[in-house]
């Protein structure tokens, strides 16, 4: 994919995440913007999202000391989970603007701006020096990235050697009817989307040593169903933010979002990796 065509994916998902989808966001998801592993049958969303952190961070080594880069950050729920509990710091980018500013306006409320900094920056081409990082993290950006490779190829570059990659993203499963992914494409804004073995074999390829893998595919039809649900719940709230056309079209994209994770053609990933010491 060529430059331009990468500037392209980009502008159109700045565009998406700037546009009415933000308002949706905020006042539907709220702070944290990501899918959810639940604790038990019964944990709710929110929870569901938050355990999501502390798996992730659990796999992760991160110590007061550890320099955190976070990737497609949202509303920076996650480096705010971060700094809280770790007492790391961490540089949080985004190319949404809106997302950045809220971002930043909670992290102020919290008191946390000293261990937080948030950046406009596209993860095709990272600003920062090679190794710069403990841990690279990030939780479903990936799928809106034009060069995939080219992303991992960037993280691995600015990681310490030792340092650790971090990321959830979700998955588009092998097999799945080029129509059904043009649908799912769409709702995203997404170029391409991979299987979880296309992420397994580019970081073996990048020379990262891939230590945890986990298959989470079975909770995304139950995260995506909590965020119909509050669309149907709150609609005359957003109709009040959000054209109506813009609504209708949102529901009726996540009912089928929810039908093909179902079906198994929509799935979800955590992957571990390392850079090696030398």
């Amino acid at each position: 994919m060529t430059n331009r065509d990468t500037q392209s994916v980009v502008t159109s998902t700045k565009a998406y995440y700037d546009g009415p989808a933000d308002q949706i966001y905020r006042n539907i998801w709220g702070d944290n913007i990501h899918l959810g592993v639940p604790c038990d049958d019964r944990c709710p969303h929110p929870e569901a999202m938050e355990h999501t952190n502390e798996i992730m961070a659990q796999a992760v080594d991160i110590r007061s000391g550890s320099r955190v880069l976070d990737l497609g950050c949202g509303y920076g729920s996650t480096a705010r989970y971060l700094a809280k509990n770790y007492g790391c710091s961490i540089t949080a980018t985004n190319i949404s603007e809106n997302e950045l500013e809220l971002a930043w306006d909670r992290t102020l409320e919290a008191g946390l701006d000293g261990l937080i900094e948030y950046e406009y920056g596209d993860f095709h081409d990272l600003i920062y020096a090679d190794d710069s990082f403990h841990v690279v993290w990030s939780q479903e950006a990936f799928l809106h990235a034009a060069d995939k490779s080219k992303v991992l190829s960037e993280c691995r570059r600015v990681l310490v050697p030792g340092g650790t990659l971090a990321f959830t993203d979700i998955l588009v499963r092998e097999g799945t009817p080029e129509e059904d992914r043009t649908r799912i494409y769409e709702r995203v804004k997404s170029p391409d989307m991979w299987d979880l073995d296309d992420y397994q074999q580019a970081l073996e390829g990048l020379g990262l040593e891939v230590s945890l893998t986990e298959d989470w595919s079975e909770y995304v039809g139950r995260s995506y169903g909590w965020v119909r649900d509050q669309f149907l719940q709150n609609r005359d709230k957003l109709i009040r933010l959000v054209d109506s056309e813009t609504i209708d079209g949102t529901v009726d994209a996540l009912s089928f979002w929810v039908e093909a994770a179902n079906a198994g053609k929509i799935g979800w990933a955590l992957f571990v990796a390392q850079k090696p010491q030398s």
